[in-house]
């Protein structure tokens, strides 16, 4: 992957995020029939089922790097009007669990990052997200909800 030049930022990417993801999650998404369709300008992998995608990346800006992943449905974040065709993961989990999430997503190196996938699999993916890949009605109804709550 080329470095694009983000002013100054570019510094910032971890190179090793889109191996680590492929190698950690790959096959666990590849068994629940996701297929990988892009990949973003710092290393974040799209993967996309059924007309669900789901998004893993990081936030480039934040130091320590702090997991980012949305699903959504179709295959852009936002419609033609700007509004939000997916959930932010935070979203989905009860909200008892949001309190001290930033601590629990972050990494600093690509071991880090290796630890933190397999946690953020069985106390999200599984659990939270899935339920809602294989249901296309409640993963619109948690759009809604969130476009709703938020005005967007």
């Amino acid at each position: 992957m080329k470095t694009p030049n983000l002013n100054g930022w570019e510094k910032l990417i971890r190179p090793y995020f889109a191996p680590t993801c492929r190698r950690v999650l790959g096959q666990y998404l590849e068994g629940n029939g996701f297929t990988e369709t892009a990949l973003n300008e710092v290393g974040g992998l799209t993967f996309s089922r059924l007309g669900i995608f789901l998004e893993i990346t990081y936030e480039l800006e934040l130091v320590p790097q702090a997991l980012s992943v949305v699903l959504g449905i179709g295959d852009k974040k936002y419609d033609s009007g700007g509004h939000p065709c997916c959930v932010p993961y935070w979203y989905l989990l009860p909200s008892v669990m949001r309190g001290n999430l930033g601590e629990q997503i972050k990494f600093k190196t690509e071991a880090d990052l290796e630890a933190l996938l397999p946690l953020f699999k069985n106390t999200f993916l599984e659990p939270y997200a899935k339920p809602l890949w294989i249901n296309l009605e409640r993963l619109e109804t948690a759009i809604a909800n969130f476009r709703s709550e938020f005005n967007c």
